[in-house]
């Protein structure tokens, strides 16, 4: 009977401390559900205030003003919120987001960089914390992004092989600069041919400079006086839209090289005087060119700097100032213009004529040297007259670079690093040069990206659909110049493989990483540069 009281009242006991225990475990467990219900709130609130806050600096290129800009990023970021974190989740009340909660700021340490931040604020009821007298707790997150002013320069390709693909090419172009923030951002524009022209340098008046085209509004520039015909002086375009990118100076900003181009690197500029020998780069004994006293080379002509010949015509383009290199020195300076490779017959091609470098306008066509006083070097006549090919175009990009060069076989090559011109035929000194031009177009690619003032990233668009019955675009050639490392992702089949797993294809991981797109033809054109724009926008956050 004893033991049996003994059970009975530790079982009373047991009965006591499980309901005293209970006033404790319920309380808990409800808090530890109530916590969940705060944490996984707050989760959310967050996530929802930093794509708010993502969603109004993607929008600060929407507006013709820097005041209209800021009213549509404070209102798609209340749309963003509200679409991901509806006003009674979970049971939450009074959720407070509106434009009010919307900041849009410029950056006090960058002038070239704006800011967002969203707020907001909701209730989250409870479940058990009503037990102690808390039926409901405030859950805040702040989120925030940032926008850099993008500075563009555009460098596009309006030679002879554009042909009827110019009206495409302009208005794709309008559509690229209609998606950039006026009065913010800064886009410029290089044509080129066989020469170059500067359209315009960056503007944030590229609206009213260039012309646009934003889907609503449509207005005309310089992008409609682009005219198609001449060779494609890559290279040149390339180191003169980033002269014009490097003179802005504005290290905070998105700092972009932007090319398209529908062909292969053909013409190079070049200067024939040698200061350091005093004299030119013609063959002594056979070229009838005199200088400008009348003199040839065989009697003693062109051997001081003054008596060159003016093949420059006066319309040389000044680097300066502040330019990333100094200005052009005089001399015998033209622009070689080589034909494309002969689809049916490879290895082979001709010189076409030595042309004028500096356009003064965006449809000028291929300008011949003047055929006076033994100079005449058109259609292929003249070009045994030179000695040798210079090893640096006029702007100093190498014929054979000393950094992985994309092309060998530029060879012989004398004590200066110069082409011999004279040994040879006629189809190897073409296909050295063609080598060379190839070379100097990666070389000043590769040279704007490894400034260390103003390093560019590059976007490239390479134009198919064989419009001037020439051979195709070098695929590897634009991921190389774009440092591009993947593979096509525009086009299905893909038209090209990675940069790893393609010969002669060098990505440089400490090199800004652009972007390379293949436009099969023209009716693909407008939807290449809508994605680069979306891309550079993107990657300006």
């Amino acid at each position: 009977m004893a033991s049996q009281r003994r059970r009975l009242a530790q079982k009373g006991v047991s009965m006591l401390v499980g309901t005293a225990s209970m006033v404790l475990l319920i309380p808990s467990a409800g808090l530890a559900i109530d916590a969940a219900l705060l944490y996984y709130t707050k989760a959310r609130i967050q996530g929802s205030v930093d794509g708010a806050a993502l969603a109004a600096a993607r929008s600060l290129s929407l507006g013709a003003t820097t005041a209209a800009q800021s009213a549509t990023a404070k209102q798609n970021a209340v749309n963003w919120f509200y679409a991901n974190f509806p006003t009674t989740l979970w049971g939450t009340s009074n959720t407070q987001m509106d434009q009010s909660s919307v900041t849009v700021f410029d950056d006090p340490n960058n002038a070239n960089l704006r800011n967002v931040t969203v707020t907001a604020k909701t209730t989250v009821p409870t479940i058990f914390m009503r037990w102690f007298n808390k039926p409901s707790t405030d859950v805040g997150s702040i989120g925030n992004a940032s926008r850099r002013d993008a500075v563009v320069m555009m460098v596009l390709d309006r030679s002879g092989s554009m042909g009827a693909t110019c009206n495409d090419l302009k208005a794709a172009a309008k559509v690229f600069t209609g998606q950039f923030a006026a009065q913010r951002d800064r886009i410029g524009m290089v044509t080129f041919s066989d020469g170059t022209f500067v359209a315009s340098a960056p503007s944030t008046a590229f609206r009213t400079t260039l012309g646009y085209d934003d889907g609503t509004t449509v207005g005309a520039g310089a992008i409609d006086n682009i005219g198609c015909q001449g060779g494609t002086n890559t290279a040149a375009a390339l180191s003169v839209g980033y002269n014009e990118l490097y003179k802005m100076n504005l290290p905070g900003a998105f700092n972009v090289l932007f090319l398209e181009t529908d062909g292969l690197p053909n013409t190079m500029t070049l200067n024939w005087w040698d200061t350091a020998a005093s004299t030119v780069g013609l063959v002594a004994a056979t070229s009838n060119c005199t200088d400008k006293n009348g003199n040839k080379l065989s009697v003693g002509g062109w051997n001081v700097i003054t008596n060159q010949r003016d093949w420059n015509n006066t319309n040389g383009y000044a680097m300066g100032p502040n330019g990333f290199m100094a200005d052009i020195p005089p001399g015998a300076v033209g622009s070689l213009y080589s034909s494309d490779p002969v689809v049916a017959s490879p290895g082979t091609g001709t010189f076409q004529a030595l042309f004028r470098p500096w356009h003064t306008s965006s449809n000028q066509g291929a300008t011949s040297e003047p055929a006076l006083n033994g100079c005449a070097f058109s259609s292929g006549t003249r070009i045994s007259d030179l000695a040798w090919i210079p090893a640096t175009d006029v702007y100093g990009n190498a014929i054979n670079p000393a950094t992985n060069p994309y092309k060998g076989g530029v060879s012989p090559l004398d004590a200066k690093g110069r082409l011999d011109f004279t040994v040879g035929t006629a189809n190897q000194k073409w296909q050295r040069y063609h080598n060379a031009a190839l070379n100097a177009t990666d070389n000043a690619a590769y040279r704007a990206r490894t400034n260390g003032t103003i390093p560019a990233t590059m976007f490239v668009i390479g134009l198919g659909g064989n419009n001037g019955g020439g051979p195709p675009i070098d695929h590897t050639l634009l991921q190389r110049i774009a440092n591009d490392p993947a593979a096509d992702g525009f086009n299905s089949p893909a038209a090209y493989n990675a940069c790893a797993t393609t010969p002669n294809c060098v990505n440089y991981l400490d090199q800004p990483q652009g972007t390379y797109i293949f436009s099969v033809d023209h009716t693909e054109l407008k939807s290449a540069f809508l994605k680069l724009s979306s891309q550079i926008l993107r990657l300006s956050k």
